[in-house]
């Protein structure tokens, strides 16, 4: 019973991933013919929508009062992070754009030792170092050995400051955090996140094509079931274990850029990847409380 219950988690989880990294890849198909702020409210939109009626027919525990604050604060870190990931995801390959997003967990280590005075372990100075190196290979790269035009540096300016901007975003959860079911959490983030997207939407809006349709209905659907597989999977294997899976999503961001965008990476981008990916690991390996078990709704809400 117990296998069979791991390796239900083991499925959901790749689901997860595989759901999550789908999101990126409409992101940035969406980023082409529309604003970045105008993908973020309508990806938040849609997905407030399906996770409701989740919240509704499954869950049924609405958000407890007295939380507003932090639901809004919650909503407001995760539009500014997600309208900086996805502007630098329009611009740069998506297996480019996704390892520069990995190196949030080493900002987050490093930020919660200036915020709540936490000791950081011994592996997080050499994470630290093979995340810049591996960030800086990427970057040099610029996109080159990919279908298109090298990537821009107000592109990558946005993708080095998205991983940043939710490792704030985590500081600022872990410090105001509000103790609901977690989809309902999720439901408030994304309602929120859509509400402070919408006045630069409204401002550069542009009528999405009708064949735009079914994918602006797509991204809020694969947000909103990736988040739930996730769930699902971490009330079923141990978070180390969905960790590991969830480096997975460079190996899907690889297939949907070929597949969908023709990208074949050059090798600095590989090798930077895989020195973030070890950072990142270096860096798990100094935070195994059960306190700091890692959610994906920041980068990918």
């Amino acid at each position: 019973m117990a296998a069979a219950s791991r390796m239900s988690g083991i499925g959901l989880a790749v689901a997860a991933v595989a759901l999550l990294s789908g999101v990126d890849a409409l992101a940035k198909s969406l980023g082409m013919a529309l604003s970045s702020f105008q993908v973020v409210f309508l990806r938040y939109a849609v997905s407030a929508l399906f996770l409701a009626l989740f919240v509704l027919v499954f869950v049924r525990r609405w958000p407890r009062r007295g939380f507003m604050k932090a639901h809004m604060l919650r909503g407001f870190l995760a539009a500014v992070t997600a309208s900086l990931f996805f502007y630098g995801l329009a611009g740069m390959p998506l297996l480019m754009a996704l390892a520069l997003a990995m190196t949030a967990p080493i900002y987050m280590a490093m930020l919660g030792a200036l915020v709540f005075g936490e000791r950081p372990g011994r592996f997080v100075l050499a994470a630290l170092v093979l995340a810049v190196s591996g960030s800086a290979l990427i970057v040099a790269a610029k996109g080159s050995g990919f279908a298109g035009p090298p990537v821009t540096l107000p592109v990558i300016a946005a993708g080095l400051a998205a991983p940043l901007a939710y490792a704030f975003t985590a500081i600022a959860m872990k410090k105001s955090s509000a103790d609901d079911h977690p989809v309902t959490l999720s439901l408030m983030q994304t309602a929120f996140a859509a509400l402070f997207c919408l006045p630069m939407a409204v401002v550069l809006w542009q009528t999405p094509a009708a064949a735009l349709t079914w994918q602006i209905g797509l991204i809020g659907l694969c947000g909103a079931l990736g988040f739930i597989c996730l769930i699902s999977a971490l009330a079923r294997i141990p978070a180390s274990l969905y960790a590991v899976i969830d480096y997975s999503a460079l190996v899907w961001a690889g297939f949907y850029g070929f597949a969908f965008f023709g990208e074949i990476p050059a090798w600095p981008t590989l090798i930077g990847g895989a020195l973030i990916v070890i950072a990142c690991v270096l860096t798990a390996r100094d935070q195994r409380r059960p306190e700091e078990l890692r959610t994906k709704s920041g980068l990918e809400p």
